[in-house]
C-alpha cells in the first residue's frame, strides 16, 4: 500500500488538474443500478485527484430499473459526490423494439431497497438523444461516451444524426458476451434492446468504439468476495461505505464480485488495465432462437471496433484501492489488509 500511497501522492503532484490545458469531457449513459454508481462514482473521483475527464452530464434509461428511479438515483449519486451542478438527462423509458424485463439484481430501486421512493429530480427539457447530439457537437473530437446499460439513447442519437459517431472522441460500450461454450447466452444490456445494439455495432468504426463483453470480464477481472469486503470495503470513507449500502442486496446473493459497470469505466479512464484488446467485426443477432447473442469476426478484413479481451486484476485492484481512497489517509489496519493481498 505504501508504494500505491507513493505513486499516487507523485501522480496528483505532476499532474495536477492545472498542469494540462485541454482534458477530455465525458458523458455517461446508465441505468440507475449500484454498478452504475461505483462508475459515476469513480469517474468524479478520477477526475477531482487524477486529473481526469471532465464529467459533463448522465443521461438515464430504463435497465436496472424504470427511467424515473434512473432520474432518482442519478440524483442520488450525484448528492453522494457532491456534484450537484452535473445535468441529468432522461432518456429512453422502454426499449426500441422488444427486450427483457429487470432482474433486480441491485434491488428493486437499483441501490438496495432500503433509500425509500426518492425525490423527484429536475432535469433539463430535452431528451438525453438529442443532449448527447449537441455535446458532440460542442466538445468535437473531445468527448468520450461510456455506455453502461440498454443502448437505446446511443442507437436514438445516431439513428437521428448520423454524423454522432463521427464527432465523439470515442465511445465504451459495456455489454455483450464472447459467445462460446461458456458464454452461449445473451448478455443483460444487450438483450435489453437487441435493435439498438445492432444500430451501434453497424455504423461502429475501429478507433471510435470499444466494447467491453461481460464474458471478458468474468474471465479477467472477477473479484473474490473476501477482497471486495475485506480490503476495498476497508476502506472506511463516506464514499464507499454508502456505495457498499448499495449492495446490501447483491452482494451476500453473490459468490465474487464481478461488476461490469466499474470495469468500463476504469478502462475508458485508463486503457492500461487491458492486457489484450482485438480488432472485430462486432455485431448481434436480431432473430431467431439465438437473438440477443453477440457475434464477433476476429479476421474480418474490416473490423468495425475493438473488443477488450483480456486484462491486468492486480492493476485493476490497485486502481481501484487508488482511485476510492483518494483523499483519505489509510489506517494502519487498511495498510495490514492492503498489503496481505
Amino acid at each position: 500500500m505504501e508504494k500505491i500511497i507513493c505513486v499516487l501522492f507523485l501522480f496528483c503532484l505532476f499532474v495536477s488538474p492545472e498542469a494540462s490545458p485541454y482534458r477530455q469531457k465525458m458523458v455517461i449513459d446508465h441505468d440507475g443500478g449500484a454498478d452504475d454508481a461505483y462508475a459515476i462514482a469513480m469517474a468524479f473521483q478520477y477526475e477531482l485527484y487524477f486529473n481526469g475527464p471532465n464529467v459533463i452530464a448522465l443521461t438515464a434509461s430504463y435497465g436496472n430499473v424504470n427511467l424515473t428511479q434512473a432520474i432518482i438515483n442519478s440524483g442520488r449519486i450525484l448528492k453522494l459526490v457532491k456534484r450537484n451542478d452535473i445535468p441529468i438527462y432522461a432518456g429512453a423509458s422502454r426499449c426500441l423494439i422488444t427486450g427483457i424485463a429487470s432482474d433486480h439484481y441491485f434491488g428493486y430501486d437499483g441501490l438496495g431497497d432500503f433509500l425509500g421512493p426518492g425525490d423527484p429530480v429536475a432535469v433539463p427539457n430535452e431528451h438525453a438523444a438529442v443532449a448527447l447530439i449537441e455535446m458532440s457537437k460542442k466538445y468535437k473530437g473531445e468527448l468520450v461516451v461510456v455506455a453502461l446499460g440498454p443502448l437505446t439513447n446511443i442507437a436514438l442519437a445516431i439513428r437521428l444524426d448520423p454524423l454522432f459517431l463521427s464527432r465523439l472522441a470515442h465511445l465504451y460500450v459495456g455489454g455483450g458476451h464472447v459467445w462460446g461454450k461458456d458464454y452461449p447466452d445473451p448478455e443483460f444490456n444487450a438483450e435489453m434492446d437487441v435493435e439498438a445494439y445492432y444500430i451501434v455495432a453497424d455504423v461502429a468504426k475501429l478507433g471510435k468504439v470499444t466494447f467491453v463483453p461481460f464474458s471478458q470480464v468474468y474471465k479477467s477481472l472477477s473479484i473474490s468476495k473476501d477482497w471486495r469486503i475485506n480490503v476495498f470495503g476497508s476502506i472506511k470513507n463516506p464514499l464507499v461505505q454508502t456505495l457498499t449500502s448499495y449492495e446490501r442486496i447483491s452482494l451476500p446473493s453473490s459468490e465474487d464480485w464481478t461488476l461490469l459497470d466499474p470495469v468500463v469505466t476504469a478502462i475508458a479512464l485508463d486503457n492500461s488495465i487491458v492486457t489484450e484488446f482485438k480488432e472485430t467485426a462486432n455485431s448481434i443477432i436480431t432473430c431467431g432462437e439465438h437473438r440477443g447473442v453477440n457475434t464477433n469476426y476476429f479476421i474480418h478484413a474490416k473490423p468495425n471496433s475493438r473488443i477488450v479481451y483480456t486484462a491486468d486484476l492486480q492493476k485493476y485492484k490497485d486502481f481501484l484501492i487508488a482511485v476510492f481512497s483518494a483523499g483519505m489517509t489509510p489506517t494502519k489496519e487498511q495498510r495490514r489488509k492492503f498489503n496481505q493481498y
